[in-house]
């Protein structure tokens, strides 16, 4: 049997199998080769099964988060609600340019993999509890909603081209894969289709919006084009059914046996539609505010507009409410992975490119080198640099049994070590 815990937090797992020997004279695949060559950990087509293995079972978390101005530590400060320190909030503000960038993504879950001997190919399914969050804002928006509005005194903050979106849901999935071997070269072809369940989801979009402050205060004029639409605030039940949708994976990889491996995937490709009492607002108006103070808005929530004190003339100019259905295509992410073994198989170096489907997001790129200490034994070192991060160094340390594999890394070490200082972070254990 086989027991696994994968992610960027945490991943062990084990196999009904032996160690594949890595011997230069041998014709058989290594099942081992190609299994660390992503930038954290592979996915499920991308990581084999050894050859004596006929199943394996999965328990895993993971967690990874870029940004490229906000500190880690700000992050951390946010999610728990331990505060943010001035220092770091600053350091924030001195590296924004024009925009502030920020990514999250959270998985835990379980997953079964069983080999069809007579088809040659393997079937598997999983349960995934997932978390994604992704922000987008120009920085005097930054600006306003961390040290307040008195900086623009006499002066126009810009709100515009701010997108925020959480989502929040389960995912369950069911898939297969298969080899096909023409003797020196291989193929694998892979595919999931996954049902989305929907506990949670926000999102917020600005066109052109601005606000103005009259000196002291006096008044605050507003002119705005904003959607806010909310699935669900706060907990859900387990079983509630706030949204649905359908998304798929795809695998396509060559190789030449123990030589060279070339993947393509496509993960995460659907929809969700929000169906259950969602709540929306929207408007494109202009407004002037006399006597009022903007509320906290790093808790924008569907009652930030029914809190503002005003009165019925001045209400009539905020968003106005709906109960509409809406949908939001997912952000799936593409990459492609290329691997080469050297030196007998002890050092296999790959390259890959990743695109994620999520606002300004610019292509990540990395190497990583892995090399054999013993056949069962590897230590790796990555770089990269991308998406919203800046430069990312990585390390990692693998070891095989019989039946259990452990691999602890970072593809983000020096935001790992210094969160306070760097963007971004991650971590894994296998």
């Amino acid at each position: 049997m086989a027991i696994i815990l994968w992610g960027n937090i945490s991943n062990i797992w084990a196999q009904n199998s032996v160690a594949v020997s890595l011997n230069k004279d041998s014709t058989q695949v290594n099942s081992l080769l190609f299994n660390n060559t992503s930038n954290t950990l592979n996915n499920v087509f991308n990581e084999d099964l050894r050859d004596s293995a006929n199943y394996r079972f999965a328990i895993g978390f993971d967690y990874a988060a870029n940004s490229n101005a906000a500190p880690a530590s700000m992050l951390y400060g946010l999610l728990f609600g331990n505060g943010i320190n001035q220092k770091v909030m600053d350091r924030a503000d001195k590296r924004i340019k024009k925009q502030l960038l920020f990514e999250d993504v959270m998985r835990t879950g379980i997953s079964f993999s069983a080999k069809l001997k007579k088809w040659d190919g393997t079937i598997f399914g999983s349960y995934n509890h997932r978390q994604m969050r992704n922000v987008s804002a120009g920085k005097e928006a930054f600006q306003t909603v961390f040290y307040g509005n008195a900086r623009f005194e006499g002066d126009t903050a810009d709100f515009s081209n701010i997108r925020v979106y959480n989502y929040i849901y389960n995912q369950y999935t069911v898939g297969i894969k298969k080899k096909f071997d023409y003797g020196n070269y291989q193929m694998q072809f892979g595919f999931a289709l996954s049902l989305l369940q929907v506990i949670n989801q926000q999102e917020i979009r600005t066109n052109t919006t601005k606000l103005y402050t009259a000196p002291d205060g006096e008044y605050l004029y507003v002119n705005y084009d904003l959607t806010f639409n909310n699935a669900k605030e706060g907990a859900s039940k387990f079983g509630d059914l706030n949204g649905l949708g359908p998304s798929g994976d795809l695998n396509l990889a060559f190789m030449n046996r123990n030589k060279w491996k070339l993947s393509f995937d496509i993960s995460d490709m659907g929809f969700i539609a929000m169906k259950k009492n969602p709540t929306n607002y929207s408007g494109t108006k202009e407004i002037t505010f006399r006597g009022i103070v903007i509320p906290d808005l790093l808790n924008f929530n569907g009652s930030t507009f029914d809190s503002l004190n005003v009165g019925d003339t001045l209400r009539a100019f905020l968003p106005g409410k709906s109960t509409n259905e809406y949908s939001l295509f997912m952000p799936f992410t593409a990459s492609v992975v290329f691997s080469h073994s050297l030196l007998h198989q002890k050092l296999v170096l790959s390259a890959g490119l990743q695109y994620r489907y999520l606002p300004n997001y610019n292509v990540y790129g990395y190497v990583k080198a892995n090399y054999f200490i013993k056949p069962d034994m590897v230590f790796s070192m990555s770089a990269g640099a991308g998406g919203y991060s800046l430069f990312n160094l990585g390390v990692e340390f693998s070891k095989s049994w019989k039946y259990f594999d452990f691999a602890l890394g970072t593809s983000n070490l020096i935001g790992l070590v210094a969160p306070s200082h760097f963007t971004g972070t991650g971590l894994y254990l296998k």
